[in-house]
């Protein structure tokens, strides 16, 4: 299993992903690069210049319209972060970000969606954070998007064993 963490390049880290049962570790600005752009202008420029680095393009959504664009139009390989797009859930469902529509989007474009762990540690509200989760989840299952469960972790204090990534995956209906 592979790892994702928010960190520079480092042997104490590597040695540590080891431990952890990890069989590689990607860091950032090295393997990968976090997308922050705001317009879709400001995404597809900051895509052409990560793609001249030949690093792999992670970006997340903090809006429907800018998560629509990212799964439609742009090149990017990884998206996150669907579940914080709406502050309130519906009365009647929770509101996860994602639909049936873009699912199909994601399936069709081969583009990866990812869960990361971090997220969930650092949230003030757990629940209505891994109901959420669940909920992508499923409908990822249902129209088979390709999902990845990573650690984005920060700190060596906020890196988790690959076991207990995988029990995570596990409830969370992987």
């Amino acid at each position: 299993m592979d790892d994702y963490v928010l960190m520079k390049k480092n042997a104490e880290i590597e040695k540590l992903a080891a431990e952890l049962g990890f069989t590689k570790v990607y860091f950032l600005d090295s393997d990968f690069v976090l997308l922050k752009g705001k317009t879709q202008k400001e995404l597809l420029k900051e895509i052409d210049t990560a793609r001249n680095k030949k690093l792999k393009t992670f970006f997340k959504a903090d809006s429907e319209e800018m998560l629509r664009f990212a799964l439609e139009r742009s090149s990017v390989d990884i998206v996150y972060g669907m579940e914080n797009i709406n502050p309130k859930d519906s009365l009647h469902y929770v509101r996860g970000g994602l639909d049936q529509v873009l699912c199909k989007l994601a399936a069709e474009k081969r583009k990866i969606l990812a869960f990361p762990f971090s997220e969930l540690l650092n949230s003030s509200d757990k629940a209505r954070l891994l109901a959420r989760l669940m909920f992508n989840v499923k409908l990822c299952k249902k129209y088979k998007v390709t999902m990845m469960l990573c650690s984005f972790a920060s700190s060596t204090e906020e890196m988790r064993s690959a076991k207990d990534l995988q029990a995570l995956g596990r409830v969370l209906g992987f």
